[in-house]
């Protein structure tokens, strides 16, 4: 009988397996994958105070840092936004996750890879937490709902033609309902899309031979492709069932705008570790990690849905206008200067401003 079982021994699992044994308790987190960190299906984008939060002092294992972001209109027309200091990074996952498991281990945790979860799960354990990413298997035997995703496709490309210190994001039909997005990864670039409406693959294929944009990049080699998929519906409205915390993916602890939750996953996980020994040591309830993150993230998650459903229903000309409003108003400059991991100053900021007459339409298509 344990105290903590961690099912996933990604960024999630591994964060809250490091502050339960941390705060003493007996931690075993299992990870069906024979290595952590692969495969690697993330962008590996973060804010540097995002990482320095999660890694502390240690020297991050960095592929590419960024300044700036490029946005293209539906139409093609490209709208720059350049910090004057690096403020995100695009990290190595293999290494990064690595490191993670050095810390878990550390601190006392077990961790064994290559093995599917126990099925008598209830009685190896006093305390479960959901760590397995979108698969919702575990999920539904412990009864959580499964959190809204979208499919997705990234291929890596062998070339050098790209700004190491830039990542684009591509608005309009390339990526229905969602974006495309091309970052830098040291040595190659990965490009990738989601949308629910078309295949991924296909839309993917079709901008990379057909968007101006991309033809720099035509009859480069193709390293390898990657499959997944993009949590978008932000925290479940139950991230405690029982004797079990979703956490993660798996708890839907992502940015709704873009999918990605390294950060933000990983500072909502070190309060579900804390809460989960103190509930197995203690018996401290496990409502109370549910109490813990709305009170210290709630906020930023609700900014980021609402943000989300706005721009998920934007037609093609609506987006152009509020693309061109907000250059020619400064108010992505404005942006720029905010965490973007931790996006809830940002998103008020918008709404604050003159781009709010382009979120009535979006937002009443979004309800109805």
């Amino acid at each position: 009988m344990r105290d903590v079982l961690i099912i996933g021994g990604g960024p999630a699992g591994l964060i809250a397996g490091t502050e339960a044994a941390k705060a003493g308790a007996d931690v075993l987190i299992v990870e069906e994958d024979p290595e952590v960190g692969k495969p690697d299906h993330c962008t590996g984008l973060v804010s540097k105070s995002g990482l320095d939060s999660i890694l502390d002092q240690v020297e991050p294992p960095v592929l590419d840092w960024i300044k700036g972001v490029r946005i293209y209109s539906p139409k093609g027309k490209a709208y720059e936004v350049m910090a004057e200091e690096r403020k995100a990074c695009i990290i190595d996952r293999t290494k990064f996750d690595a490191e993670l498991m050095r810390r878990a281990v550390g601190s006392g945790a077990q961790v064994v890879t290559g093995k599917m979860y126990p099925r008598d799960i209830n009685e190896q354990s006093k305390l479960i937490i959901n760590a397995e990413g979108t698969k919702s298997r575990l999920a539904k035997g412990l009864g959580f709902e499964v959190p809204k995703s979208m499919p997705a496709v990234q291929v890596d490309l062998d070339t050098r033609e790209f700004d190491h210190d830039m990542v684009e994001l591509h608005t309009g039909g390339w990526a229905p309902g969602f974006f495309a997005w091309k970052v830098p990864r040291g040595d190659h670039v990965r490009i990738g899309l989601a949308s629910y409406k078309e295949t991924p693959q296909e839309l993917l294929q079709r901008m990379l031979e057909r968007n101006p944009n991309f033809s720099r990049l035509k009859g480069a080699g193709i390293i390898r492709t990657l499959y997944g998929k993009v949590v978008v519906g932000g925290p479940m409205k139950r991230t405690v069932k029982g004797n079990a915390i979703a956490v993660g993916d798996a708890g839907g602890f992502v940015k709704s705008t873009t999918g990605g939750g390294v950060v933000l996953g990983g500072l909502v996980s070190k309060i579900a570790g804390r809460v989960a020994a103190e509930s197995a040591l203690i018996g401290v309830s496990p409502e109370t990690f549910q109490r813990k993150w709305r009170r210290s993230y709630g906020r930023d998650f609700r900014s980021m849905r609402l943000a989300s459903r706005i721009f998920h229903n934007m037609r093609n000309e609506e987006m152009e206008r509020a693309l061109k409003v907000s250059h020619e108003a400064g108010i992505l400059g404005l942006i720029a200067g905010y965490d973007m991991d931790l996006q809830g100053r940002a998103v008020n900021r918008l709404l604050e401003s003159r781009l709010i007459r382009f979120a009535v339409l979006p937002f009443l298509r979004s309800l109805f």
